[in-house]
């Protein structure tokens, strides 16, 4: 019977370890200014490029729920709808209320985060929420909190099994005796 109440707590334990782990997830904050460390930080070398017909590229980094994401060779001046578009777009499941964009540099407003709703752009296409992209900014497409527990309850299904098997046959060992 110890051994029984041991594994419902090892899985306890390990649910709430995943629970704690998620929350660090979606609860950064955004909007920050300048850390006083930036000094000591190494921006790129490289910032813009041209390319044989003379059009200036940069380089930008897509993370998260997208389809393609990666670091990619884009336009300068490029929106958020075609960079978005660049990526293949979001993945079902993705948050479009707080795509998070980091500057590798502060920005004339002395900001190097930004937390960007595209939902109204979606809605209706309104395009007042896009903040400028500029040469290695990283963007981060989160999943929903739905979404990612979905795509992980296979895990939370899987230790549930074990834990049933584990008691059933305890049950008929107990019962044998």
């Amino acid at each position: 019977m110890k051994s029984k109440w041991c594994l419902v707590l090892i899985v306890f334990m390990m649910m709430s370890d995943s629970l704690m782990y998620a929350q660090d997830i979606f609860s950064q904050q955004t909007n920050r200014k300048v850390p006083e460390n930036m000094q000591s930080y190494q921006l790129s070398s490289q910032r813009y490029i041209t390319d044989d017909m003379g059009n200036i590229l940069m380089y930008v980094n897509i993370w998260g729920h997208v389809n393609k994401p990666g670091s990619h060779l884009v336009f300068d001046g490029i929106d958020m709808a075609t960079l978005l578009s660049v990526v293949g777009g979001p993945k079902k499941g993705a948050s479009l209320k707080k795509v998070r964009l980091f500057r590798e540099a502060p920005d004339e407003n002395g900001q190097v985060a930004y937390e960007i709703s595209l939902e109204e752009f979606f809605k209706t296409g309104d395009r007042q929420n896009f903040v400028e992209i500029k040469p290695n900014d990283t963007l981060i497409f989160p999943q929903t909190n739905v979404s990612y527990v979905m795509s992980n309850i296979g895990t939370v299904n899987t230790l549930m099994s074990m834990a049933n098997l584990y008691f059933t046959m305890l049950y008929y060992r107990d019962r044998a005796n």
